[in-house]
């Protein structure tokens, strides 16, 4: 899955590159945009095993990550941004003779922070690289339910999210990104899924309307 999404990712940035050439100037300075992002983060996995006590199912959704982003360009070099996404998720059933248990949970990260553009850009620049960095809560919920039970455990981490990125800037309205970046949170104080944090790097593009 990910040799194909990396694939994927080159050829989609091969093309813009291609788009921009042909773009007209852009200013961004006391402009808005909203923007969607997919990429992913950590590993996929789905299995499935029987036992001679039952069946267990798993799908552990952590391969996708997603995103909707809103920002403010302060200077043409500087924006402000406030995003809320999903970072990694888990969903699994157990089927036994004796019992049958679900048991789900979800990451949302909602953060605000700022994105640097490093090469001094002007209007006439399509192509603009950037740095970014921000902050906020992680916030973990999971749910277990039983034949007989139901249980729903939430809470909030402090974290932060480092990173690189290019703007591809297609017209006065459009622009595309693809960002790496790095995740680093502290702990749940229980376990949110099979993990206490959800430390790692993701790799994201997104496309976004500019006003």
């Amino acid at each position: 899955m990910k040799p194909i999404f990396i694939s994927l990712i080159v050829i989609l940035t091969i093309i813009m590159l291609s788009i921009v050439s042909f773009a007209q100037d852009v200013s961004l300075k006391k402009r808005s945009a909203l923007e969607l992002e997919i990429g992913f983060w950590g590993g996929a996995k789905a299995s499935n095993t029987i036992t001679t006590n039952g069946i267990q199912s798993e799908a552990k959704t952590n391969g996708f990550i997603g995103n909707i982003i809103y920002s403010y360009w302060i200077q043409e070099q500087l924006s402000i941004t406030l995003s809320a996404g999903f970072l990694a998720g888990e969903v699994s059933s157990n089927v036994s003779l004796s019992s049958v248990n679900q048991h789900s949970s979800a990451i949302i990260p909602v953060l605000i922070g700022v994105n640097y553009y490093f090469l001094n850009p002007t209007q006439e620049d399509a192509v603009r690289p950037f740095l970014s960095a921000a902050i906020g809560p992680y916030i973990g919920s999971e749910t277990n339910n039983t034949i007989l039970s139901q249980s729903t455990h939430s809470e909030t981490a402090l974290g932060g999210r480092l990173g690189a990125g290019i703007d591809f800037l297609l017209s006065n309205h459009i622009k595309l990104g693809a960002n790496v970046r790095y995740n680093l949170m502290s702990d749940f104080s229980n376990p949110i899924g099979a993990r206490s944090n959800y430390n790692g790097a993701d790799f994201s593009i997104g496309i976004g309307y500019i006003f």
